[in-house]
Formats: C-alpha cells, structure tokens, sequence
C-alpha cells in the first residue's frame, strides 16, 4: 500500500525539494499540450470555463500529492484483485491521465462538484481501474494472476509505542521519520485502511501533507471547523486502535 511504497516517498521528497510555482507550471503546459479539443456546453460561457481551468491550474494542482497517493492505492487493489502485476502500471502516468481527464470534463459538467477533492480522487481511481483493465485484456492471460505477498514484520512494543505517540496530540504533523520504519508503515497503512475514505484523506492532508484547515476546507466543501473536528477525531481513532495493539502485542510476547 501507500506507506509502504519507498517510491512513494522518494517522490514525495523529490516534490518538497523542487519550487512548487516551477513544477505547477511545468506540469500546466504539459496538461494544455496534451489535452483534447472538448466544445464547451452551450450551459457554459466562456468565462466560466476559464474559471474553472485557473481552479484546476492553481488550487487543483496542489492536490498532486495526495492524488499519486490515491493512485498507489488503486493500483495495489487492483493487483490484489488480479487484474495486473506489480510495477505494470506507472503511478505518474496515471496521475496526469486524470487530470487530463479533470481538464476535459470541466468543460462538461453543469456544476464543480462541493467536494473537488473527492471528484479527482474518484477520476483517479477510475483511471486506475480502466488502465488496469486494459492491460489485463491485452494479455488475454485465463487464469487469475496470484500477487506475490509483501514480507509481514510482526509489530514490536517500541514501534507501537513511538506510533502511538504520534497520534497523542492531533494538532502536530506526523513525523517524517516513523515512515523510515518498514513496520511503522505497515501498521499505518492497516489502521488507516479502517477509516472512511473521507477521514483518511483529510487527515492525511492535514498530518502528512501539512496542509492547514483552511486549505482543506476550500478543495472539500467542508467548512474549517469541521474539518478540524475530522482530524482530532481521525487521530483519536487511531489512537484507541494503536493503544490496544499495543496491548494485544504484549500479552501475546509475555
């Protein structure tokens, strides 16, 4: 899953290191250079459109991020559903197919949808899954294609400890350095599996990705105190859920 994929964060690093105004516009011209001629609805003028391209251009964009993060989510259901191998499907590619996509139905749509994030998050993983049935056609393969298994490391009392430390105030961002530990990212990625789509990636953005209340609140249709309310409630979850592995894990090693 997301956690566990060092890609994933030797691409999130290469992100943080790179001036966002460089990469945004860099990543503009390509979307513009490869996007299909799509006639405006006759419900549309314009001017409308234009907004909606500067919303995808400008605030849509800073969502790259958590959008891969969604793709490397799609991508390992659909090799655990035995449609494709590991490392068929190239995340990056997939990622700029939907905002492809997002640019072309803009133009489409009669109204942004409240909860923008949640719509490229369903592109995303829509695109994943046609790619995937794609490949999986192209083969012409019969039988179902069995996914290696990914090497298991059983939780440890420090580990859950340093993890459970974590989450105890959910007001400070996660610390970079628990996603080091391979165990670390497991059991996040379990616990995280647990949540509605909705609280993950909100909380994810806001711990994770350091974004802040308001910035949330403009690409989710939420208002800022809800989403804050999602985040506290996120990380007592994971909190409770953490405390009683923990607990779990040492009467199993007593």
């Amino acid at each position: 899953m997301v956690f566990q994929d060092p890609y994933f964060h030797a691409f999130r690093r290469k992100l943080a290191a790179t001036p966002y105004e460089e990469a945004r516009r860099r990543l503009t011209t390509q979307l513009h250079a490869a996007a299909r001629v799509v006639p405006r609805q006759p419900h549309l003028d314009e001017e409308e459109v234009e907004q909606r391209e500067r919303w995808l251009f400008q605030e849509g964009l800073t969502l790259y991020l958590p959008i891969l993060r969604t793709i490397f989510r799609a991508i390992a259901r659909e090799v655990e559903a035995g449609l494709i191998d590991p490392e068929e499907l190239d995340a990056e590619e997939l990622a700029f197919a939907t905002y492809q996509r997002a640019l072309e139905e803009l133009r489409q749509l009669p109204h942004l949808p409240r909860d923008r994030f949640a719509w490229l998050r369903h592109l995303a993983r829509d695109t994943v899954h046609r790619a995937a049935l794609e490949r999986h056609s192209q083969r012409h393969q019969p039988t179902e294609v069995s996914a290696p298994q990914a090497e298991h490391h059983p939780p440890t009392q420090p580990v859950l400890a340093r993890l459970e430390e974590a989450f105890r105030d959910p007001d400070l961002p996660f610390p970079d350095e628990l996603l080091q530990d391979v165990t670390a990212r497991q059991i996040l990625d379990s616990l995280l599996a647990r949540l509605p789509e909705q609280w993950r990636e909100i909380y994810l953005l806001s711990a994770l990705d350091r974004w802040n209340d308001e910035q949330i609140a403009a690409v989710t249709g939420l208002l800022p105190d809800e989403v804050r309310a999602i985040v506290h409630a996120t990380a007592r979850f994971l909190h409770a859920w953490l405390h009683e592995l923990a607990s779990q894990t040492s009467q199993t090693e007593e």
